[in-house]
């Protein structure tokens, strides 16, 4: 009876083949993590926006000067596009944004002050191979208010300074997570810095 070895070259040959089934197997699992799917945003489209002038007069000669204030007000909303670059389609993406919507208040007669507002939602997609959807922001408020006062002197001679302050309401910046269950697969930002200066606004105003 003849006995035959195998020669090592069989072995290498059927363990790349198990190999290989193994990795088509779990791809579609795996895309995901590979960051196939990402996202792009665009830079925010005007909503319904209106102008109001609201001067307050009051008596210069006996309570101080007359004070005006000038409102610029509205929202915008932003697009993101969410892209799959697998060739196989992924089920169960959540697209979680943060916009930052910073308002900084100075005045002549006291220190300037600064809040942060985080607009937060989130939505969960299925995309096609190769497909792609588009997800709209919650409509986020902006704002310029430009108040001041003139001096006066009353008929008693008694000095009433003026002063002026301004309040201005825009999107900082963003960042948008790309999610897989709890998992963080990929996260994109306006600029490299905004989650740490996010941070820094937050220190200091103790928020």
């Amino acid at each position: 009876m003849t006995i035959s070895l195998l020669t090592p070259g069989y072995y290498r040959a059927v363990f790349l083949r198990r190999a290989s089934c193994f990795m088509i197997a779990i791809a579609g699992l795996c895309s995901i993590a590979r960051a196939d799917v990402t996202a792009t945003v665009d830079k925010g489209q005007s909503s319904t926006m209106h102008k109001a002038t609201d001067p307050t007069m009051k008596n210069g000669k006996e309570v101080g000067g007359a004070t005006s204030t000038d409102t610029v007000s509205g929202s915008l909303f932003y697009t993101i596009t969410v892209r799959n670059l697998a060739e196989a389609p992924v089920k169960g993406v959540t697209i979680e944004y943060h916009f930052f919507n910073k308002t900084l208040t100075t005045a002549s007669n006291a220190p300037s002050t600064v809040s942060l507002d985080d607009i937060t939602s989130s939505s969960t997609i299925d995309l096609d191979a190769n497909g792609r959807k588009t997800i709209e922001s919650l409509d986020i408020p902006k704002n310029i208010t430009n108040s001041s006062k003139a001096a006066n002197t009353s008929k008693k001679g008694v000095s009433t300074p003026g002063y002026s302050s301004s309040s201005v309401t825009s999107v900082m910046g963003w960042v948008v997570y790309i999610k897989k269950g709890d998992k963080v697969v990929h996260t994109i930002t306006s600029s490299d810095n905004v989650l740490d200066d996010v941070a820094k606004i937050r220190k200091s105003s103790g928020g």
